[in-house]
């Protein structure tokens, strides 16, 4: 992805998108498709409504079933095994790109194949399964006001000064980093944190070649050290056991919660908490640093995809599902209201958090696609990867060295097979 697609917007794509024109692909765009999401907000809000409502204008005799899985990735691959996933879907991360051709279609044939950002990522052997909303930048999102209320003074540039501040949200009642170790999922994020420590975003494919990737002074093994220290120096919040996701995002949104080491789409779904509190400015408190894996003073951001749109390969309906995906992914709003940096680079990405995080110059790391044989290595080390399970376990070890070891001798064996 090209840096400059952050704060410009060419002058021919931005007079396509404002007339509304988009092109599309032969077929017989007609009949009912069902659309799985993870968008849950979307639900609430109205606006996977409002935009079935205006594809359905554009295409006549179209209905798109809107269905929200909560959980997506634990629910939906029970769905798929059963042969009855719909016809648009999230391309499940965690299954080996040598699959994608088992359950997904092919989209060469959509436009978007020429202008989406991240296209390689799942593209196998020439066909693509699949376009993402967009991207994310995984930094740390903190509350401004918490960190005014704590006393401390500019946001930390160094893994000292994070702990520091830690200490000083502490010593004002401020739950100083959530990890949401009780929903599971957000433990993913050092999965991802491992590409920041190895300062590499083909990081995980070095990591099959290698018997201990978790060993101390490993990239994977100083992502988990970094967690676990945080949450055994009390940084975390105390319930680590029930899903305080909600409760995690007024938390922050009041600053009764100051960091979290998310991205850019956590942003949204925390103002609308902070609104149904009443509080004012939401947005305005929230700001974004990069999350400083050492003491260098020279952090780096993690440009990651977000979710790829793709379509189910028992769909009775492919041109319409087609369809469905190039309208949100061009003629709507969605990656922008997701808190997104749109996969489409002639969208204009809208956050402010985004454009002060980038003032700041970081490092940019852009990560790269996971490989079928690092995927495959995590599946049979029994290592959820993208999940988080593994991580939680390893964090709340009793012995956290021992834990380490084993997950390491179960990696061993793995890519040994």
């Amino acid at each position: 992805m090209n840096l400059n697609s952050f704060t410009t917007t060419s002058l021919a794509a931005a007079a396509l998108l404002a007339s509304g024109a988009t092109i599309t692909h032969a077929g017989d765009v007609s009949g009912k498709i069902t659309f799985y999401t993870h968008f849950g907000q979307f639900v609430d809000s109205g606006d996977w409504e409002r935009w079935s409502s205006e594809f359905e204008t554009k295409y006549p005799g179209t209905e798109v079933e809107i269905l929200h899985v909560a959980n997506f990735r634990k629910e939906m691959p029970t769905r798929i095994a059963s042969g009855d996933y719909g016809d648009v879907l999230n391309v499940m991360d965690n299954l080996p790109p040598s699959e994608y051709a088992e359950f997904y279609l092919p989209l060469n044939d959509m436009s978007l194949a020429e202008t989406h950002s991240f296209v390689d990522r799942y593209e196998v052997d020439g066909k693509i399964y699949g376009y993402v909303y967009g991207a994310n930048a995984e930094a740390v999102v903190y509350n401004k006001a918490a960190f005014e209320r704590a006393g401390i003074e500019g946001i930390p540039t160094t893994r000292t000064e994070l702990f520091a501040a830690c200490d000083k949200l502490k010593a004002e009642g401020i739950v100083p980093f959530q990890i949401n170790m009780g929903a599971g999922w957000p433990m993913q994020q050092w999965d991802k944190a491992a590409l920041l420590f190895a300062g590499d975003g083909s990081y995980y494919d070095a990591a099959v070649t290698d018997p201990a990737p978790f060993a101390a002074g490993k990239p994977y093994g100083e992502a988990m050290r970094f967690v676990r220290e945080l949450f055994e120096a009390g940084c975390t919040e105390r319930d680590y056991t029930a899903n305080n996701w909600d409760e995690s995002k007024m938390m922050l949104a009041a600053g009764e919660a100051a960091m979290w080491f998310l991205a850019n789409w956590s942003i949204p779904q925390t103002i609308v908490a902070g609104e149904a509190l009443e509080i004012e400015d939401v947005s305005g408190d929230l700001g974004m640093f990069p999350l400083p894996v050492d003491d260098s003073g020279d952090p780096a951001v993690l440009l990651w995809p977000d979710w790829a749109l793709g379509v189910s390969a028992k769909s009775e309906n492919p041109d319409t599902a087609k369809a469905w995906i190039e309208f949100l992914l061009t003629e709507t709003d969605v990656a922008n209201s997701a808190g997104f940096i749109p996969g489409d680079p002639r969208i204009a990405p809208e956050m402010p958090q985004l454009k002060a995080l980038f003032s700041l110059d970081p490092r940019v790391i852009e990560a790269g696609t996971p490989s079928s044989e690092f995927k495959q290595a995590m599946a049979d080390a029994r290592l959820d990867f993208m999940s988080g399970t593994y991580i939680r376990d390893l964090v709340l070890a009793e012995d956290f060295d021992a834990a380490i070891t084993t997950v390491n001798d179960r990696w061993s064996r793995a890519i040994a097979e």
